[in-house]
């Protein structure tokens, strides 16, 4: 036996099946109405389990990528215990040996337990009546226990760190390091301290969110008064010669000692082998912000922040300098703001598909007219989506801005199954009974849903599987399920629908109360029904229906027939079918020259909106921020032991090849403790490096002078090591890269740096701390990923038709247009303006599914066709799906035309490529592949010599 025979085996038995549950649907149908509503309102309190991913880093960064590593690293190092310089170990000490413990604390910390303790003693005298000792100290102890009580609680509540900074830009980007900007701004900066906020019947100020320092209860704006001394610098724009300072960039000498100024101007003019600064074109004022990250608090810093924002636009309304806010979480913020523009679109864009289904199936005769059964079908998609959205949550999946598309999607797919059950329904003889009619609807219509449906599913699924990206990944896999859910509820609920309305055909269906009623309506109806249900069981009795050949009416709705006797001819006449073939390389042209220019293109206005503040920094950080000073942090977790010289050299030997870089400043920007310790212990003769390197007397009076306190919080300190042994547990270290000005060149550079780093294992290093890493590493693997991920979907859709479609030819020609289809689109976006990203790679992937459905429907129509020539199955399929696939185009593109109005990269493309994988499957599936398939069928292969016989003795080819 062939394998084709196998096939159509296979397609018997998937019929038979479909046939026995469409009847055993209509059996059932009430239960068939309510499980599917029940699972619908069950799955609703999931919806309230709604999280939403912000994280840029686990959304963004490839799974593989080295910076995941990294950024793992960091928070490895960052938990790194800070240690305690005033502790001074020695050998076989027990860590109990003060009966108090204060031994162990540092002299602050004594002192401020000195002090709470006094102030408690002076409150319980002054305002607790005891008579005694004893009830003093019982006092003492419940106020202490209290206190601490509070400040376990408090200590239990996260911190927020972040920075409030504002970059500062003239209008024509002119010289800013001139007094008459610098002193008036020094001024904006303090009067913003000023700045109060009233939030929730609250007034909240910056004192309720600053960093303060230590033992202070107020803020300062220290970080922003060197703006004060460059006004005295830059007066009347002249630079001030100063003895005791050196004004270069990016790193000043005050007295000799090194000060980074790479993160606080850019854009920089220099002159001179010591980079003199001459002026600047961007300034940055900061402040840092850390408070216990309640709920009401995280409110009321947000709102601050936006009153903040509300203050500098009102300053830049009368100067011509700009302030441009940026902080730590503002790409959070922009992602959330997409998701709170694209989500709402999904009410119009529901709006918008049912009226389009109300007009295209309302119809005069109210036996055709199904208006009222389609909007149902819409809202089967939407019953999908709560569940789909209800289960997801439960489980802890969150939402991202990419995930914001898919409902769009499924509800335009969803859509497409109903003209498909419903065209079937059309189709089907009114002599037979509702029931058997649905089981007719699900051996035609439930088969071809099925394999859209499923290659949708596994196409999503793969792309769920395969993708690297954890946002792409996320969207395909609810996109999947969503599918699926809504498979079920089609054949389901959808079909019961379908049940319901036929025994109500004759009155109008589910619209009924839209028709006048004659008088004798109730009277046909019934008589009408019965001899239907009398003839039906009698023809049951007698004899098995015969689901794979039943009789179809004749009597088509108008559309059907357009296509049948109007459409298809015109295709297959012969001079179209040579316009099509001379168009075909035309289109193919224009594909491959498209996705010949799709490049790689990743840059952080992908996920921003386009009328967003952020677009105004991400412009400034590019052609500015990022390449004037790039400053990456370099960690050792593995440090040497310094006090010998080989490893001190080995050390510098590393440094030295970071400085030796293309794009690097060179020593004069390189920030390491090391050297400034070593500098600082040569003035002491006595101190001998071997003995004496990490005497903890050294180092914590190295660490305290002002000049150095910079590089404390870059060295871990272990507290148990013997005195005078190795006690730094990891460090780090900065130098600055300056000339970055292209995506291009910070990738290679990166990865330079990174093979730089692999040099010297035995230090155990990492990088962190550069410009958007999620970014570069995703330039470096979306090609590969996007070429594996879509090769693979191709692959696994031609798979799968072969189980669903066992004919070769049928294989054969939907795998063809399903490149074609994809090459278009690939092409298309490009020559729209798209680059090859994250977001676009989920696009062509759901382009793939999406494309998936025109081929098969048109194959598998063809295929199943009982007609003899290739021009009366090209006829017959038109009539079947060529209005169904017509109006499930029109219907996705009326329900995500509304998306065109989000302002967003990754909404856009979405909209592009929906738009495109519909325009050019359409021609496809109602002009190319018709006449594709038709002129490879084997029943058009007479030879000439017998065609001309039997013609001459008048002999039909469709008998041959």
């Amino acid at each position: 036996m062939r394998l084709s025979d196998y096939g159509k085996q296979f397609e018997d038995w998937m019929q038979k099946v479909f046939f026995k549950y469409g009847i055993f649907v209509a059996k059932h149908q009430f239960w068939f109405l309510i499980v599917p509503l029940a699972l619908t309102v069950l799955s609703i309190p999931g919806l309230f389990y709604l999280q939403i991913n912000l994280d840029l880093y686990r959304l963004f960064v490839p799974t593989d990528a080295p910076v995941r590593y990294e950024f793992e690293r960091t928070k490895d190092f960052n938990s790194l215990s800070q240690g305690d310089l005033s502790l001074t170990p020695k050998r076989n000490r027990r860590e109990f040996d003060c009966e108090d413990g204060s031994c162990f604390l540092p002299d602050v910390e004594m002192d401020r337990l000195k002090r709470d303790l006094q102030a408690l003693e002076d409150e319980a005298r002054l305002d607790v009546p005891f008579g005694n000792a004893s009830s003093m100290a019982r006092y003492k102890r419940d106020v202490n226990k209290d206190k601490e009580k509070k400040e376990r609680e408090r200590k239990l509540i996260p911190a927020k760190h972040d920075i409030l900074r504002f970059y500062v830009v003239h209008r024509k980007f002119d010289n800013l390091l001139q007094s008459k900007y610098l002193g008036p701004l020094f001024q904006f900066t303090q009067d913003m301290m000023k700045v109060t906020n009233e939030f929730e019947d609250e007034v909240w100020g910056l004192e309720d969110f600053c960093t303060k320092d230590p033992g202070s209860a107020s803020c300062n704006n220290n970080l922003n008064l060197w703006i004060k001394h460059a006004d005295v610098l830059f007066k009347d724009g002249k630079i001030k010669a100063n003895p005791n300072l050196q004004l270069s960039y990016p790193v000043l000498y005050l007295f000799n000692r090194p000060k980074d100024i790479g993160n606080v101007i850019y854009g920089v003019d220099v002159k001179g082998e010591k980079n003199e600064i001459q002026g600047a074109r961007v300034l940055t004022i900061h402040w840092f912000v850390n408070y216990p990250a309640t709920a009401e608090n995280n409110r009321a810093y947000y709102a601050y922040r936006q009153k903040l924002n509300e203050y500098w636009e009102s300053i830049s309304e009368n100067i011509d300098l700009q302030f441009i806010p940026h902080n730590d979480k503002a790409m959070d913020d922009e992602m959330l703001e997409i998701i709170k523009t694209t989500v709402p679109f999904a009410f119009p864009a529901t709006i918008l598909l049912t009226i389009f289904v109300l007009s295209a199936n309302y119809s005069s005769d109210r036996t055709k007219s199904k208006p009222i059964e389609m909007c149902v079908g819409v809202w089967c998609v939407i019953f999908a989506l709560i569940i789909t959205f209800g289960v997801f949550f439960f489980f802890g999946a969150k939402f991202n801005p990419v995930t914001s598309t898919m409902p769009f999607l499924v509800l335009a797919v969803g859509v497409d199954d109903d003209f498909l059950m419903m065209a079937a329904w059309r189709e089907c003889d009114r002599k037979h009974s509702p029931a058997i009619r649905l089981g007719f609807v699900m051996a035609d219509a439930g088969a071809s849903i099925t394999v859209t449906s499923f290659t949708n599913f596994f196409c999503f699924f793969l792309g769920w599987f395969m993708c690297s990206t954890p946002a792409v990944a996320d969207f395909c896999i609810i996109t999947a399920a969503g599918v699926f859910f809504d498979y079920l509820m089609q054949i389901t609920f959808y079909a019961a629908i379908l049940k319901y309305s036929g025994d109500r055909e004759e009155t109008g269906g589910l619209a009924s109360c839209c028709y006048k009623k004659n008088d004798d309506d109730d009277e046909d109806v019934e008589t009408q029904r019965e001899q239907r249900e009398q003839s039906e069981a009698a023809k049951e009795k007698e004899e098995n229906i015969d689901f794979a050949h039943h009789e179809k009416t004749l009597d088509l709705p108008y559309m059907h027939q357009f296509f049948r006797d109007t459409f298809a001819p015109f295709v297959m006449k012969k001079w179209v079918r040579v316009a099509s073939l001379a168009l075909f390389p035309i289109y193919t042209a224009f594909a491959i020259y498209g996705c010949s220019i799709l490049r790689v293109d990743i840059s952080p206005v992908k996920y921003i909106r386009d009328n967003s503040p952020i677009q105004t920094f991400v412009a400034l950080a590019d052609k500015y921020i990022w390449a004037d000073n790039v400053m990456p942090n370099f960690h050792i977790m593995s440090p040497p032991d310094l006090r010998d010289e080989g490893a001190r050299n080995r050390l510098n030997e590393l440094v030295y090849k970071l400085e030796s870089t293309k794009y690097s400043i060179g020593r004069v920007s390189t920030n390491l403790w090391v050297w400034q310790y070593q500098q600082y212990l040569n003035d002491f003769p006595h101190i001998n490096y071997t003995s004496d390197f990490y005497d903890r007397k050294n180092l914590r009076e190295f660490f305290s002078q002002l000049d150095y306190s910079q590089y404390r919080d870059k060295v871990k300190i272990l507290d148990n090591v013997t005195n005078g042994e190795p006690c730094i547990s990891a460090f780090s270290f900065q130098t600055s890269f300056y000339g970055l000005d292209s995506w291009d060149k910070r990738q290679s550079e990166l990865f330079y740096w990174r093979d730089i780093l692999k040099e010297f294992p035995e230090f155990d290093m990492f990088l962190s701390g550069i410009f958007s890493p999620f970014l570069i590493d995703q330039r470096h693997t979306i090609a590969p990923s996007s070429m594996q991920t879509i090769g693979s979907a191709l692959a696994m859709m031609a798979l799968i038709s072969f189980f669903f479609l066992p004919d070769a030819q049928s294989v054969f020609l939907m795998t063809f247009s399903l490149l074609s289809i994809s090459m278009g689109v690939c092409g298309g976006l490009a020559l729209l303006g798209s680059d090859l990203d994250s977001v676009s790679m989920g696009c062509i992937v759901m382009a793939i599914g999406l494309a998936v459905d025109y081929s098969v429907h048109i194959c598998y129509r063809y295929h199943r066709s009982e007609y003899k020539t290739a021009q009366e199955k090209v006829a017959d399929t038109l009539a079947s799906v060529g209005w169904p696939v017509t109006q499930a185009v029109c219907s996705t593109l009326v329900g995500l035309a509304i998306t065109v109005f989000v302002p967003a990269y990754l909404v856009r493309v979405f909209f592009q490529t929906v738009y495109l994988v519909n325009i050019i499957g359409l021609f496809h599936a109602l002009v190319w592949l018709p006449q594709l398939i038709s002129a490879l069928d084997p029943c058009e292969r007479v030879p000439l010599r017998e065609r001309d016989s039997l013609i001459s003795k008048h002999i039909p080819l469709s008998l041959h």
